[in-house]
């Protein structure tokens, strides 16, 4: 297998850490695709910039074989070289062209398109330079599953490296049979697992692996502890038995009494014991020494309950209403939502999807249930930002330490809301709004595009927290991400869009 990038004791900070990102990294990558994923800040970005020499490392080396193109989260627009390769009139270039459906129209006019239209553009452009290396960062970013569909193929038939950024389960397991999670924390660097796995069984066997690890720890812990106990125990014992083997208190003429000491010290039971118990105690040494080369494997607190409000309006109804987007419609039909229902709202990009939860939203505040509402959207505005920092600024010092701890358990580094000049992210933005309205008593929850902007542990988090059997409360997602979906929603409603008309339909 061609090795196409070496790295070799790589290391790296930025000036203002204190902790490198990356210590001694040695890591090789060969034809075919390999998935990186790990929590936001972890380095993988990073790693990437890395590899493409945009920036330096502070020592070790990497070498690259060959043209390395570069697809980021956010379509940057063509260059005249990128037009260029794409009228170059190969025969490959013409084929990807017609296989991502990309049209002269796309390529003279891209600031008219839409998300999945541009990320299809970009991959033409990046692939119509015929690279040897191909890095993606989060390719599938807003992307609906029509528009994966037709991106999938095109990453098959690459025959170079790929390396791609990506927390999409179903795209990276199409894709790849390797995964790198990287893992940092701020006290230490990153530290990578390299698993020969696709990316949900790579989470889930590295998962294991930590768990083994802390168990093995565990367990070596207390087989020291118990060997110590037993080792002051036989003291005790043996200290008891010098007692007795002392003639000290004995009468001068209590001459049997003297002659049964010398017995029993001839026994030699006193050395036998403390020989015991420098054997348990050599043994207890070698054990710690075993342990000191271990690292205990931290096992981070995650999740948090869900505390849902009293509604005692059980069956929630929208009436029938076409809802217009510019020239779009779309049909719905009644509705009908019940606590405990968890909906998957499903469709292609266009189809109307918030434009359905933006009303049913505006339908229960007009009904005076907004207080049970927490509305998460896809996009936070500044006066959203502005909603959410005031609402931190009101805190009581212990409220503020608990929704840091609340922060922390959905896998992000609070340090974030103790630094006034470091814009929070769209996914620290996000666990922030949950976490300030989580004791609210909120009973409906509806999310637009939640997973857009999580990394893979705040997703697995929020899987678990919005568990598809709890029926405490009302979930009603807009998502792409069908692994997402499956674990955390019992019913689906899915929107199909022709031309400029669409129509809602459900199915349990």
């Amino acid at each position: 297998m061609s090795e196409y990038i070496f790295i070799k004791d790589l290391s790296f900070s930025y000036p203002e850490s204190s902790v490198p990102i990356f210590e001694n990294l040695s890591l090789s990558f060969y034809e075919g695709w390999t998935v990186i994923s790990g929590a936001n800040g972890s380095g993988k970005s990073t790693l990437l910039s890395l590899i493409m020499g945009t920036i330096i490392p502070d020592g070790g080396c990497i070498r690259a074989s060959g043209e390395i193109a570069y697809c980021p989260q956010v379509f940057e627009g063509l260059d005249y070289m990128d037009i260029a390769s794409i009228y170059d009139g190969s025969q490959e270039n013409g084929r990807l062209k017609s296989m991502l459906g990309i049209t002269d129209s796309m390529i003279e006019n891209p600031d008219v398109l839409s998300g999945g239209e541009k990320k299809r553009l970009q991959l033409l452009a990046a692939l119509s330079h015929h690279p040897s290396i191909l890095l993606m960062d989060e390719p599938t970013n807003h992307l609906d599953q029509k528009t994966k569909n037709m991106i999938i193929p095109v990453l098959r038939d690459f025959s170079g490296c790929g390396i791609m950024i990506s927390h999409d389960r179903a795209f990276a397991e199409a894709l790849s049979t390797r995964t790198i999670i990287i893992e940092r924390t701020m006290e230490k660097p990153a530290s990578l697992h390299d698993i020969p796995l696709s990316l949900p069984l790579a989470i889930e066997e590295n998962s294991r692996r930590k768990q083994n690890a802390r168990n093995a720890y565990d367990s070596l812990s207390s087989s020291i502890s118990a060997l110590q106990k037993r080792a002051g125990e036989i003291k005790e014992k043996s200290s008891a038995m010098q007692k007795k083997l002392s003639k000290s208190g004995i009468d001068v003429h209590d001459h049997s009494a003297k002659a049964a000491v010398d017995g029993a010290r001839l026994t030699g039971k006193d050395r036998s014991l403390e020989d015991v118990r420098r054997r348990i105690l050599a043994n207890a040494e070698h054990k710690a020494a075993e342990l000191s080369a271990m690292e205990r494997p931290l096992m981070r607190k995650e999740g948090l309950d869900f505390h849902a409000g009293d509604n005692n309006q059980r069956t929630m109804s929208f009436p029938p209403v076409v809802l217009c987007g510019g020239e779009y419609r779309l049909h719905v039909p009644e509705l009908t939502v019940r606590r405990g229902n968890h909906i998957a709202i499903t469709g292609d990009n266009g189809s109307g999807k918030t434009l359905l939860v933006e009303y049913m939203n505006r339908i229960l505040s007009e009904k005076g249930r907004d207080g049970i509402v927490l509305y998460i959207p896809q996009e936070y505005t500044c006066d959203d930002k502005a909603r959410i920092f005031s609402e931190v600024s009101g805190l009581s010092d212990d409220e503020k330490g608990q929704l840091l701890s609340d922060l922390y358990r959905l896998g992000a580094e609070p340090s974030f809301l103790l630094d006034d000049e470091k814009e929070p992210s769209p996914g620290e933005l996000k666990k922030l709004d949950f976490a300030l309205s989580r004791r609210k008593g909120k009973s409906i929850i509806i999310m637009d595009e939640p997973t857009n902007h999580l990394d893979i542990v705040s997703m697995g988090i929020f899987e678990r927290i919005f568990s598809r059997c709890d029926d405490s409360y009302t979930l009603i997602l807009v998502s792409h991400d069908k692994a997402f979906l499956d674990a955390t929603c019992n019913s689906s409603w899915r929107i199909e869009r022709r031309n400029k008309e669409g129509w809602l339909s459900m199915t349990i």
